[in-house]
């Protein structure tokens, strides 16, 4: 067994991917071609069920018609049932005020959920790499994250309807997913957009952690993925502690309003309260999108010195008799 093979096998495992039905998003790039062959190769001692997903983003004209044509055929040749479907990811992005990577990443999962539910697959396998890992919690580093961002993406999540996305190559570099598909002879879709520098992480792969390599650490990609590996062996504990502290906290829970006991949060470490509250929101189905790590330090200020506060979302927040009262509305 080759060494890629090995690695994605221990990938498989660390995602539990074992008697599945598995739908992979196959884009005709280097590292998707690799998943879907490795898969190949491994479904019959790994008992899985592959089926092959491909989303045409409509962002590159005739480049994104050949890729999609490019990837039936290649699920053709090697006998796997597949999906393709076209969106207007540009269209899309101007109709709801968001960036085209933020966009294209929504709608894809999105559509890739609803693909799984109608094939029967439980889980969804996604071609990330050590790579994209290293990129990913760099990124997070400049755009100001917190302990949590800072683990990067996991190796499994369940999606909002219940399906759960794997990443079985994060811990394959992208050089060995080369060196894979060239020992295979299997060729691959080079994506232009991937050299298009008005995107902050084609940025980043091409020339910040180039020079950071060159100029200040050549393991800078190991550095990264073990400050992420880190991280989340710390988040973990904090959100296991979190989550304790939170159940004995609630004095009163419905859809618009909890009451926690002040008393209890008193004296607790600052990133256990923060925690807390993202848990809280969480459980709640409060919005969370422009909550970001100023808002739940702020709860935490209120919940300590008594201010009253305004949330993202027409939520308030205020102390009121030992309680910190978070009501929302709307909601």
């Amino acid at each position: 067994m080759s060494p890629f093979l090995e690695h994605l096998e221990q990938g498989l495992a660390r995602c539990e991917l074992r008697g599945v039905r598995l739908l992979v998003g196959v884009s005709g790039g280097a590292d998707s071609v690799s998943l879907l062959r490795g898969l190949l190769n491994l479904r019959e001692s790994c008992s899985l069920t592959v089926t092959a997903a491909h989303m045409n983003h409509r962002l590159r004209g005739d480049a994104s018609v050949a890729d999609s044509a490019w990837v039936e055929t290649l699920c053709r040749q090697l006998d796997v049932p597949v999906r393709v479907v076209e969106l207007d990811v540009a269209a899309e992005a101007a109709a709801n005020g968001i960036g085209i990577e933020e966009a294209a990443r929504g709608a894809r999962y999105r559509w890739l959920e609803q693909v799984a539910e109608e094939t029967g697959c439980t889980h969804i396998a996604v071609a990330h790499t050590a790579d994209d890992q290293a990129e990913t919690i760099l990124h997070h580093v400049l755009r100001g994250t917190g302990v949590a961002g800072l683990h990067g993406m996991k190796w499994h999540r369940h999606l909002p309807g219940g399906v759960i996305l794997v990443r079985p190559l994060l811990d394959i570099s992208r050089s060995a997913v080369i060196e894979f598909l060239r020992d295979l002879g299997q060729t691959f879709r080079d994506d232009t957009s991937n050299l298009d520098a008005t995107f902050t992480r084609n940025r980043i792969r091409l020339d910040l952690l180039p020079r950071l390599r060159t100029e200040f650490n050549p393991q800078i990609d190991d550095a990264l993925r073990r400050l992420g590996r880190q991280a989340a062996e710390l988040h973990q504990l904090v959100e296991v502690i979190a989550r304790d502290l939170l159940h004995l906290a609630v004095r009163h829970r419905d859809p618009h309003e909890v009451r926690l006991d002040v008393a209890t949060l008193r004296d607790q470490p600052r990133p256990v309260v923060r925690e807390l509250f993202v848990q809280l929101w969480r459980q709640q189905d409060w919005p969370r999108q422009k909550m970001g790590f100023d808002h739940w330090d702020h709860l935490a200020d209120v919940a300590e010195h008594g201010r009253a506060t305004h949330l993202p979302g027409g939520g308030e927040a205020r102390r009121q008799r030992g309680e910190l009262v978070i009501r929302f509305e709307s909601r």
